[in-house]
């Protein structure tokens, strides 16, 4: 046989070998509705192709993942040399920006494309694709996947060309994310044998029992509920400023001798501090003496009876210096002057402050101490401004000491203050505890709990809300299977539960399993254009 004839036996075997591999391509991605697979890519009709996508690990996580998109053109046969993007963004929510991740795609074989992306955090994500086929229109796609649910939902894309639809793409798409039977994101009409259908009403749709038990959509009842919530904060403990009290003399003089010497110190109500000498009050104790001898009424002052106009006037004197009772009534009896007087405690407590030492000299109106008590004890709690329209005074807290094995301890808020700290945006709350033993200590840090009980109110599970922006969105089962969104106006979180203050009444069913994937389905974001 001749080398030309040898030749073309090995053409017409490779061009055998490459029509036989086609052909069993083609059959290999046919699936029950007549889908094109290629992977765990479904297929569905996006433009003037069709477009498969699944992600590796399914369901994704935060970290490293990778998007395998399949382009085939409408006779499902692969597409080469277009160009992919992929997208993979979440919105601002609140203080947090908006996050984003662009894939890195890379063309593996013939119509297949690898797009390696990262995840920042777990939830929902919006992944974007556009397709730009060397020939024909650019056609883009919009799915959605959740780090807790396995599978691409898929939201929205250029409408496929032509009237109808390539056969079995409903089935398709609906074998994306275990959602087979349910609806197209703005489908109008339903399609026979696919087993759900969209209602009137904007954003519903309708998923039938078995679909909706197979899928894990679960429902609850919106009732009257007794509802408690739990606040928590953190608590600095502090004297109690109502029972502090300073030690500050209305005569000049100097100090002799310094009972109290350190700042810490407890000390007890009428207890010595320091004796002080002061040329004022010897001669107050004088002009006393003379009083009661002049009058002849000294043994008057001693038996408690009446003492002369002078003589009271001498001793009202010294009174008003804060000269105890017992010791006037001393020099009365002695009928002598005495050369330094002491200086008692007024207040039960600990010096938190002292400036005088043996010798010092004082000035009237100086302050020489300052005393504290430790029983009871206040905690200053910092709390968020959402949390202060709950509370009210007298209202019961619990506290616990973070760095102490030990059974919580239990005081009252006294007052509530009613302006915010600008650098943190917290309200401040004063707890009265008591204090015998005097372990909490000025300074010390101990974590606070306020149970607030709200009453009977309506309340729906908080598995139920959907967050979007500014507003906040619930599925409400209608009946015959039916799932229409609703705009909630919420109240305060208690536990697993929002209070519900309008969008709800009793006995209304609502999902509180499942709703991401319904939320998919609906044709709520194109409905309304605020989702």
């Amino acid at each position: 046989m001749s080398a030309r004839v040898r030749g073309k036996s090995v053409a017409v075997l490779v061009a055998a070998l490459f029509v036989a591999g086609a052909l069993a391509l083609l059959a290999s991605c046919q699936n029950r509705g007549g889908v094109g697979r290629a992977g765990n890519a479904p297929m569905r009709p996006v433009g003037g192709i069709q477009l498969g996508v699944a992600n590796t690990p399914d369901p994704p996580r935060t970290g490293d993942n990778a998007l395998t998109v399949v382009v085939q053109d409408a006779a499902g046969m692969p597409v080469r040399g277009a160009v992919v993007d992929v997208v993979v963004s979440m919105p601002a929510m609140g203080a947090m920006p908006r996050m984003e991740s662009r894939g890195k795609v890379k063309e593996m074989n013939r119509g297949a494309f690898k797009a390696e992306y990262g995840l920042a955090m777990n939830g929902e994500w919006d992944v974007n694709i556009r397709v730009r086929p060397k020939h024909g229109a650019t056609v883009e796609a919009a799915y959605r996947i959740s780090t807790s649910t396995p599978g691409l939902a898929f939201a929205s894309g250029t409408p496929p060309t032509g009237h109808e639809q390539p056969a079995g793409s409903m089935s398709g798409m609906a074998g994306m994310s275990g959602m087979s039977g349910m609806p197209t994101a703005g489908t109008a009409q339903e399609h026979p044998g696919s087993g759900a259908g969209t209602e009137s009403t904007p954003g519903a749709v309708s998923i039938d029992a078995a679909r909706r038990q197979e899928i894990g959509i679960r429902t609850a009842p919106v009732q009257v509920r007794d509802l408690s919530t739990t606040v928590r904060a953190v608590g600095r403990v502090a004297y109690d400023e109502t029972r502090q009290a300073e030690v500050a003399l209305k005569f000049s003089g100097w100090v002799r001798e310094l009972r109290v010497d350190f700042t810490g110190r407890p000390v007890r109500a009428g207890e010595v501090l320091f004796t002080a000498y002061s040329p004022e009050l010897w001669s107050a104790q004088q002009e006393y003496i003379e009083a009661l001898r002049s009058s002849g009424d000294s043994s008057m002052a001693l038996h408690g009876q009446p003492e002369s106009e002078l003589a009271t006037a001498a001793r009202r004197r010294l009174e008003l210096w804060d000269i105890t009772p017992a010791e006037i009534h001393q020099i009365a009896r002695e009928r002598k002057a005495r050369e330094a007087l002491p200086i008692v405690a007024p207040v039960n407590g600990v010096v938190t402050e002292k400036s005088v030492v043996r010798g010092s000299p004082f000035t009237a109106g100086q302050v020489l101490y300052k005393i504290a008590p430790l029983d009871p004890a206040w905690v200053i709690a910092s709390i968020y401004q959402v949390d202060l329209p709950l509370l009210r005074t007298g209202l019961s807290a619990s506290l616990t000491n973070p760095y102490l094995d030990e059974r919580s301890r239990h005081g009252h808020v006294s007052f509530i203050s009613p302006t915010l700290e600008p650098e943190t945006r917290t309200g401040q709350v004063r707890i009265e505890v008591p204090n015998p033993r005097g372990d909490l200590k000025p300074g010390m840090f101990v974590n606070v709990e306020l149970k607030v009980m709200l009453g009977r109110r309506l309340a729906v599970p908080e598995s139920a809300v959907l967050p979007t922006g500014e507003r906040r969105i619930v599925f409400v089962d209608v009946g015959s299977g039916r799932l229409a969104p609703r705009d909630v106006e919420l109240g305060a979180r208690a536990g697993d539960y929002f209070e519900v203050l309008s969008g709800l009444k009793p006995g209304d069913v609502v999902v509180t399993s499942g709703n991401f994937l319904v939320a998919a389905e609906s044709k709520l974001k194109s409905a309304t254009q605020k989702w």
